[in-house]
């Protein structure tokens, strides 16, 4: 079977990707590429720069995730009493002296 150019499709059958790996892993660098199985997407590969954004983006959403669960146990449990200090005033670097 001759392999096809991957240049409009990112897609590869499981035995041309066996035969290519190094040009699927190349082609990763630049776009995610399917590989299929009998015509159905079974996996995909991607490169270290995709991959390390993504999961900074899941750590970043499972953190989020984390402070709005913890909300909603405090309100749940009738919240909690902020206490906020009174304001100082303080001399403004932007101010200037009179004279």
């Amino acid at each position: 079977m001759k392999a096809t150019l991957v240049t409009m499709s990112t897609r590869w059958n499981v035995a041309t990707a066996k035969a290519e790996l190094s040009r699927v892993i190349a082609s990763a660098r630049r776009s995610p590429q399917i590989i299929e199985k009998r015509g159905e997407p079974v996996a995909v590969v991607v490169g270290i720069e995709d991959f390390t954004r993504m999961a900074d983006r899941d750590k970043a959403a499972a953190r989020w995730k984390a402070f709005l669960a913890a909300s909603a146990e405090l309100r749940a449990a009738g919240g909690v009493e902020l206490e906020i200090p009174a304001r100082t005033r303080r001399v403004s670097p932007f101010t200037q002296k009179r004279r």
